[in-house]
């Protein structure tokens, strides 16, 4: 969880656009150009809704007429039903250019009975590794379900159903790059991608299924609009404050965040639904550390010849990270379980959460410490008010310009 983007910068991106557009539910015809599949996508409904369909020739597509600069962006979505294994169903803004901006919702198929994963990223400047996947907790494909991006200067905010699922925040004062600068359509779309969507390419499509159809509505957007070629001196000076009850974001989105109320609600799918090989590599332990239960569950394991490690594929600057842990029973003296966040270098900085094993009746010790520019001896250590070895429990750290907790 990043620091909030400067106030100042904020004033500067809020008095330097132009124009507001708002556009609500409705004709499609209106907000959204088919552009490609060869009549696999269709208006239906006098434009009511929009339907996209993949076959063994092509898949099909959608964007949207205007660019934009900013927005909260909405669309209800019904996923292809039954075995939908290696096809893709998308909705995402993307700028053009070889040094793009991009953010993603891609729903990775799978076979009958077997939940989709939801795939996102954010993509800047054309370089992504910020994959985040998560199971749904209904049936994506038996009715209509709404999905959101709020994107400001301040974050971006993925949500589902009104329930937010990711959070990138603006931390460009710390060199993190933030999509700040370049207009983005929203797109939409139904794509075989078998090589990789469902087990990593293990399960191919079922082309005998096909077509594959997967069902939009709804498109809501309150957002500031770009001209055409997009340039990013035209956005907007006011908020349109007609028709606010279209969107629940309403005229606050320039400036909106997570609500602490949304936290919990973040946390909760975080805690529950994302899958944990989206956010750690294994980094060492000749095979004993394993993935399992499609990536719902991470285990390490210790002998005589090796220790085992994992560690995240992003690095943090400020942040609260919960970690579920069940530790080694019975006799685990002599042995460590470690849960810490470290950075690089011989003046590095670390905070640490260690469990120090002992002898079968007698309680585990957790032993923390501060590093900050290479030095230490700031320990503290404690015992337990719980077994921490019969079932899992709940260690966070957070991590800000403040404290440390």
């Amino acid at each position: 969880m990043l620091l909030p983007y400067p106030t100042s910068v904020v004033m500067v991106a809020l008095f330097s656009m132009t124009m507001m557009m708002m556009l609500c539910g409705g004709d499609l015809h209106k907000k959204i150009d088919i552009t490609w599949g060869n009549g696999r996508a269709q208006m239906l409904n006098n434009g009511q809704l929009l339907t996209v369909s993949l076959d063994a020739a092509s898949g099909s597509g959608f964007q949207s007429k205007d660019h934009y600069l900013f927005g909260h962006f909405q669309i209800q979505l019904k996923l292809v039903p039954g075995n939908s294994a290696g096809t893709v169903t998308s909705f995402y803004l993307q700028s053009e250019g070889s040094t793009w901006d991009e953010i993603d919702f891609e729903f990775l198929g799978n076979l009958s009975g077997n939940p989709y994963i939801l795939h996102t990223n954010v993509i800047t400047q054309g370089k992504g590794g910020r994959e985040q996947q998560f199971y749904l907790w209904f049936d994506p494909t038996s009715d209509f379900h709404t999905y959101s991006i709020l994107w400001n200067p301040l974050c971006v905010i993925l949500y589902v159903d009104g329930i937010p699922i990711r959070e990138f925040k603006n931390y460009e004062s710390r060199n993190i790059s933030f999509p700040m600068k370049k207009p983005m359509r929203m797109y939409g779309s139904l794509w075989d991608a078998e090589d990789w969507a469902t087990k990593g390419g293990v399960i191919k499509t079922n082309w005998s299924a096909a077509p594959f159809i997967a069902y939009f509505k709804n498109f809501f957007v309150n957002a500031c609009v770009e001209s055409t070629p997009p340039s990013i001196k035209s956005s907007c000076t006011h908020l349109n404050k007609k028709n606010n009850n279209h969107n629940s974001v309403g005229e606050k989105w320039i400036t909106q965040e997570l609500k602490p109320s949304e936290v919990d609600k973040l946390n909760w799918v975080h805690k529950n639904f994302m899958l944990l090989d989206q956010e750690f590599d294994i980094t060492w332990g000749d095979g004993r550390a394993k993935m399992l239960n499609n990536g719902e569950l991470l285990t390490l394991s210790l002998d005589k010849a090796s220790c085992f490690g994992f560690q995240s594929k992003n690095e943090f600057l400020f942040d609260k990270i919960d970690m579920q842990l069940k530790l080694v029973s019975g006799n685990s003296a002599g042995t460590v379980t470690a849960y810490y966040l470290s950075s690089k270098g011989s003046n590095w900085d670390e905070i640490d959460f260690e469990f120090l094993g002992n002898v079968s009746g007698e309680p585990y010790i957790l032993h923390t410490n501060v590093f900050s520019n290479g030095k230490g001896n700031r320990e503290q250590q404690f015992y337990l008010r719980f077994d921490p070895t019969t079932d899992f429990h709940t260690y966070s750290i957070l991590w800000n310009p403040q404290l440390i907790m």
